[in-house]
């Protein structure tokens, strides 16, 4: 029997044109987490008058829970190369290597129904997080929408390398299968 170890896995962030851009972690720390799977909205139980009979019931809950962003954050070890240029481009929403990256904000339905609301602040840029569990039977998570306050992100230094701590907010939606999504490498 084989398990999985973050010795097996791989990140990529993806935007949002046609064939998407990509660019690909390979010094990421191991150490992803975020949920594997959306906010739901909270059941709240209805008593008759504070007692529990035939009437008891459960009503659905404000949206609010669902529409609101959860937190997934990853590291990865600064490179001596064009990598983390680009990188810091794409967090800071630049273009990347001459390459406009286009935001993923609105490009999922949280709530199964409708588009999910562009920011207010139109500099705002989001991406898309896949993190790939290579195996037998590779696992990949979609993370649409995950927005990186550039503030929230941390650099740390240290003896043996320099490290970039990413934390973003996800505000899409999530998927799980066995593939990347296809699209071009940014960084060509």
């Amino acid at each position: 029997m084989a398990k999985f170890t973050n010795k097996k896995g791989k990140l990529r962030l993806y935007d949002s044109t046609a064939t998407p851009f990509y660019l690909e972690l390979d010094f990421d720390k191991g150490d992803f987490s975020g949920p594997l799977g959306q906010p739901k909205t909270e059941e709240k139980l209805v008593l008759n008058r504070g007692n529990m009979d035939a009437n008891a019931h459960y009503i659905e809950g404000s949206d609010e829970p669902i529409m609101e962003p959860v937190d997934v954050s990853f590291s990865c070890i600064c490179e001596d190369t064009t990598i983390t240029t680009y990188l810091l481009d794409w967090l800071e929403g630049n273009t990347v290597n001459s390459n406009t990256i286009v935001t993923t904000k609105g490009d999922s339905q949280r709530n199964g129904a409708n588009a999910n609301p562009a920011f207010a602040d139109s500099d705002k840029k989001c991406c898309n997080v896949e993190y790939r569990l290579d195996g037998s039977t590779d696992i990949v998570w979609h993370y649409n929408e995950v927005y990186f306050p550039i503030e929230e992100c941390q650099i740390s230094e240290g003896e043996e390398e320099v490290t970039l701590s990413l934390k973003g907010k996800w505000y899409g939606t999530v998927t799980r299968d066995t593939e990347f999504t296809s699209g071009t490498d940014v960084t060509t």
